[in-house]
């Protein structure tokens, strides 16, 4: 995939540690005290993510906000209080996608992209920021416990 390869390096893309490839493009001058300590107001980065790989469960300290910029629509699988759910981000008209979506503080989260052989570039903004202090990946047992009905989408991305 030329394009992929032309986006990591134009964007200067690095590899995330969830999955896919990701580059901080703003992190806010202001910072606000919260419950894990000082952190910037907002951050926003570009994620990559291709039809190989997976943004494994994970959760951060924050509300974050997806927004689709090209490729193939993606799913974000998201674990919360409320069961499972999936959002899908990606054009509108395409099978209840949204170019923007809003993941909830406190839930547990991680993506993939919809079609094979493809690719989906984002971008996401953290308020209050993201830091990676505040990041946590799940094992699926840790996972498996609170959500016993979700095993194959558990299993799938840990």
């Amino acid at each position: 995939m030329e394009r992929v390869k032309q986006l990591i390096e134009e964007l200067n893309l690095q590899p995330h540690p969830e999955g896919g490839y990701y580059g901080e493009t703003y992190r806010s001058a202001l910072t606000i005290n919260t419950d894990n300590g000082r952190r910037n107001l907002m951050t926003s980065i570009y994620f990559l993510l291709t039809s190989d790989n997976i943004s494994k469960f994970h959760s951060i300290a924050g509300h974050e906000i997806w927004y689709h910029h090209e490729g193939s629509p993606l799913t974000v699988h998201v674990l919360s209080e409320s069961g499972y759910q999936r959002l899908k981000v990606g054009p509108v008209g395409l099978e209840g996608n949204r170019p923007q979506v809003l993941v909830p503080e406190g839930s547990i989260f991680g993506s993939t992209v919809d079609a094979e052989e493809a690719y989906c570039l984002v971008s996401c903004t953290v308020a209050p920021g993201f830091d990676f202090a505040d990041f946590r990946m799940y094992t699926a047992e840790e996972l498996l416990e609170k959500w016993p009905d979700c095993a194959e989408v558990i299993r799938r991305l840990t």
